[in-house]
């Protein structure tokens, strides 16, 4: 792999697994979306689309820069995908970006401990920040402008945590919950139900598309990314978007897929879930849309 790629995801099955053992859910199956069957649900969900109706806007680019917050981006797709299904639900809420130094800083600190040294956080750790804590859009809040990713803000609240005065607004937009998925099948119901996806993995890509938008596996990579959308039909598959910018991976994009994903095929997504740390988050809390009578102004 090029030097200029950062990963970040710390593999701890026994970090992980203390965090499962918190929650009141504590697989896919005991949700009410793992009881639909896989035959019902619609042949395909396209992230970036739901995305696009929710917005009128395409996927955004993320770039992680020189360090290793990846799982804070996968953490934030995910929740794109799941903040959008929300919207076009009904549910009256905006789509906004997280703040993706706030879940590094927040999983590795607050959540972690400060256990970790060097870059990195685990997926659970970021799930539980967000449900217990929540999120901060990106947007300005007295001294602190967060509307743009900033590397050195990564670091330092990666090493002291998110600032004090910032946790109660992140406390005003937590996700209703979260829960692991392992298999391909339980992947795409939680898509369907309108649930994006952390997924943390220890498996590489060529990062050059073929024909159908699918990378082949390569190498081994220690990282997080996103599940935001299925396909069923002859060649089933997941499709992942990354956090290294555009112009990363190579090849065809079909249906104008985002230019960071590729489509990973089921036997693979179900190799890669199989780690254990990788969850699917429910709705974002907090986000009403504001009806504003203009023509009083």
């Amino acid at each position: 792999m090029n030097e200029e790629f950062q990963f970040g995801w710390v593999d701890d099955p026994d970090a992980v697994g203390e965090i499962v053992s918190e929650l009141e859910n504590k697989s896919f199956g005991a949700t009410p979306a793992a009881d639909v069957r896989f035959q019902d649900i619609p042949d395909h969900v396209h992230g970036w689309e739901v995305y696009k109706s929710a917005t009128g806007q395409d996927w955004p680019e993320f770039n992680q820069g020189q360090i290793g917050s990846c799982v804070s981006f996968g953490t934030t797709q995910a929740i794109l995908f799941s903040m959008s299904a929300e919207r076009i639900a009904g549910q009256g809420e905006r789509v906004v970006i997280p703040c993706m130094e706030a879940i590094y800083g927040g999983s590795r600190v607050e959540v972690g401990g400060g256990k970790l040294r060097g870059d990195g956080s685990i997926g659970a750790w970021a799930a539980k920040w967000i449900k217990d804590w929540g999120i901060i859009p990106q947007d300005v809040f007295g001294e602190y402008d967060l509307t743009k990713y900033k590397v050195d803000r990564c670091k330092e609240w990666g090493r002291s945590g998110v600032p004090d005065v910032l946790e109660p607004i992140a406390k005003e937009h937590p996700i209703a919950d979260y829960v692991p998925v392992l298999t391909f099948e339980n992947a795409c119901k939680a898509l369907a139900s309108g649930y994006g996806i952390n997924v943390c993995s220890q498996q590489g890509f060529s990062l050059e598309r073929d024909n159908e938008g699918f990378c082949k596996t390569q190498g081994t990579w220690a990282h997080s990314m996103a599940f935001i959308g299925y396909r069923k039909g002859n060649r089933p598959g997941l499709f992942v978007v990354n956090s290294w910018g555009f112009k990363t991976t190579t090849g065809p994009n079909p249906g104008e897929s985002p230019k960071s994903g590729w489509w990973v095929d089921a036997s693979v997504a179900d190799r890669m879930l199989r780690g254990g740390d990788s969850f699917a988050y429910a709705d974002v809390k907090g986000f009403p849309i504001k009806k504003i009578d203009w023509s009083i102004i």
